[in-house]
């Protein structure tokens, strides 16, 4: 009786096993894709769709769950080349999603999780996708247009993904290296340089202009000064020359304060006083 017991025991462990083992529940933000893995095709042609609790039977169906939520996936740095030759270093990360309706095909023609493809053919297609696109750009504008060039990235991988994957943003982290970067450090240092010569050249501009203007304007006061004084003395001696006292005043000024004396032959003498003395 014992022994009928525990042979009934051990069917129904194997029983609840077998079932656990063949039961699964597919994830919201994932799709479930039911491989038949009988027949010729093996799981080729006959795939199917399918959500929530799954009850299958493991030797005869493989149940396959998709991730299609956002995924976020960050590459190791490797080298590109900008028109020229001029070397530059991107450490890409790309934020995708699996195009839900064709989960189905993606799994047909890769047959491998999400994270092996990510690793194989995904990286593959980044890489070549980065170069090509990094390529058609002079290294100028790849410093300067950092906007235009990360739209250009996106929109090419967009393309080369597609359809199995819809990429929302990329970022390449584009960095030049280190002989380009000492370049750009020696050229900035050096327009620093000009710009504060051309300050400095500037302000001794100005303070020069400003001295000449001060120069000007004290000038322009002395020659206004000297031009009232003349103005005034012609108007003085104009008033003068209009007076009956002006012959005398001319007189005066040039009289040197002696008598003029007139002497004659003889005993005698005859003086004569000039006019207005005494």
């Amino acid at each position: 009786m014992k022994q009928i017991k525990l042979v009934i025991l051990s069917l129904a462990v194997i029983a609840t096993m077998s079932v656990m083992s063949s039961c699964t529940r597919i994830d919201a933000g994932n799709v479930g894709l039911k491989v038949s893995m009988a027949g010729g095709d093996k799981g080729v042609s006959n795939i199917k769709y399918t959500t929530g609790w799954n009850f299958y039977m493991p030797w005869a169906t493989k149940i396959v769950e998709i991730p299609v939520f956002v995924q976020h996936k960050q590459y190791d740095e490797f080298e590109v080349w900008a028109k020229g030759g001029t070397i530059f270093k991107v450490h890409p990360i790309v934020n995708y999603q699996v195009n839900a309706s064709k989960a189905d095909s993606m799994y047909q023609v890769f047959r491998k999780d999400l994270i092996d493809i990510e690793d194989g053919w995904m990286k593959g297609i980044v890489q070549q996708t980065y170069r090509d696109a990094i390529n058609t750009f002079e290294p100028d504008s790849l410093l300067n247009n950092r906007a235009i060039v990360e739209a250009e990235l996106s929109k090419e991988l967009s393309k080369k993904l597609h359809p199995y994957f819809l990429v929302s943003n990329t970022t390449s982290n584009l960095e030049p290296d280190q002989t380009l970067k000492a370049n750009i450090a020696a050229k900035a240092n050096a327009v620093q340089a000009a710009l504060r010569i051309e300050n400095e050249q500037k302000a001794i501009k100005a303070q020069a202009e400003n001295d000449i203007l001060s120069a000007k304007r004290d000038s322009s006061v002395q020659v206004i000064a000297a031009l009232a004084e003349a103005k005034s003395i012609q108007v003085k001696q104009d008033a003068l020359k209009q007076s009956p006292q002006y012959i005398d005043l001319i007189k005066a000024e040039k009289w040197n304060g002696q008598l003029p004396q007139i002497v004659t032959g003889g005993t005698g003498g005859l003086f004569l006083q000039v006019p207005g003395t005494k």
